[in-house]
């Protein structure tokens, strides 16, 4: 009986505990969605397929659709849990999950925030990625939009 009544209370510690901590990471993050964020390249909106996602100040943006808008590549990898962002053969950055260690073009670097895995795709930084692409970013606040300028090439 004991160890019935001790399996019982473990189960339901265990699920409430579940569903604590489900409730409290799910919170912040429809917090952090709550306003509509803008980004536009070259005066033209840029559609993402994720919502963008603020934390601490920060715009999360998928990472493909941004580096294709700008000239370049994405592409994550499931064995090293990193993300290489490429353009032009010139320009390489390897970005780690979890971690601000990273590598731009061959050499040793730390990134200010690093890239996010979630379902389906990797969020990056907007301000940091766009500019290593080569992007102005300019902020304007009353609009909540992102703005991003880059040559235009033919």
């Amino acid at each position: 009986m004991l160890r019935k009544f001790s399996a019982w209370m473990l189960t339901a510690a265990l699920v409430t505990g579940s569903i604590a901590t489900t409730a409290a990471f799910a919170q912040p993050a429809s917090a952090q969605q709550q306003l509509k964020i803008k980004v536009e390249l070259n005066g033209k909106e840029l559609a993402f397929p994720q919502d963008i996602v603020t934390e601490n100040g920060v715009a999360y943006v998928n990472a493909s659709t941004l580096a294709l808008a700008l000239g370049g590549a994405a592409a994550w990898d499931t064995m090293t849990k990193s993300l290489l962002v490429s353009k032009d053969n010139k320009y390489g950055l390897r970005m780690y999950q979890n971690s601000t260690f990273a590598y731009k073009n061959g050499k040793e670097i730390r990134v200010p925030n690093p890239p996010r895995a979630t379902t389906g795709a990797v969020l990056v930084p907007l301000v940091y990625i766009a500019k290593e692409l080569g992007a102005n970013v300019t902020y304007e606040a009353k609009t909540r939009t992102y703005k991003l300028t880059t040559a235009v090439q033919s």
